[in-house]
């Protein structure tokens, strides 16, 4: 497997991680276990570490709380009763319920920019971790809405991150970043997450080139 594969395998998968509410314990070992190589061992090898949420075909995906708190803070709360309910909808593998939700709670609050970046993270989740240009439509939405606000670019990076755009992920959360108040509570998620896309970025670029075989 190439640099970039490895790259973007780790990163999408750690997003994954996080964004389903893994321990932060489980996401760091994986963080530096693929720094060191190591990904297949750093997820298998740890018996002690609380399983990780894992998705195949329509199983249900679980939030962690942790992470219900997180977006609260960084979306606000204005309508965490939505987001709760597409959250069951994911955990009982229902992906398009969850996106219909986040739809109606967008027609009934079309100035809320909170909704209209998690509509776009379901989508994208929906979409196989594609951003289709509703997926982007949606997060474009809740940017013009509150330009100054740091969760719109945030979840746009952990999407970007999990489609494969590693580039761009980095520039929506050094954005999210540099909209973020020093004191928020979240700051510290955002710059650990930085670090580990410029650890990658680092390792890619230091990468010897692939030399074709001789013919």
């Amino acid at each position: 497997m190439g640099w970039l594969a490895l790259a973007v395998l780790g990163l999408g998968a750690g997003a994954a991680l996080w964004w389903l509410g893994a321990p932060r314990m489980l996401s760091t070992l994986m963080a530096a276990a693929l720094l060191l190589g190591a990904t297949g061992y750093a997820l298998q090898g740890q018996p002690m570490q609380p399983a990780a949420p894992v998705a195949t075909g329509d199983q249900g995906l679980q939030v962690d709380p942790g992470l219900i708190d997180f977006r609260a803070a960084i979306l606000g709360e204005r309508h965490r009763a939505a987001m709760s309910l597409a959250d069951a909808a994911m955990a009982r593998g229902d992906k398009g319920e969850a996106v219909r939700i986040l739809i109606d709670a967008v027609r009934r609050s079309p100035n809320d920019p909170g909704t209209w970046t998690a509509l776009g993270t379901m989508l994208a989740v929906h979409d196989g971790q594609q951003l289709s240009p509703a997926a982007r439509f949606a997060f474009a939405q809740a940017v013009r809405l509150d330009p100054k606000a740091p969760g719109p670019p945030f979840f746009l990076g952990i999407s970007l991150l999990n489609a494969g755009e590693i580039d761009q992920a980095r520039t929506a959360w050094a954005q999210a970043l540099a909209l973020t108040p020093a004191n928020a509570p979240y700051r510290g998620d955002i710059v650990e997450r930085l670090a580990v896309v410029d650890r990658f970025r680092a390792m890619m670029q230091g990468a010897p080139r692939q030399v074709p075989p001789a013919r």
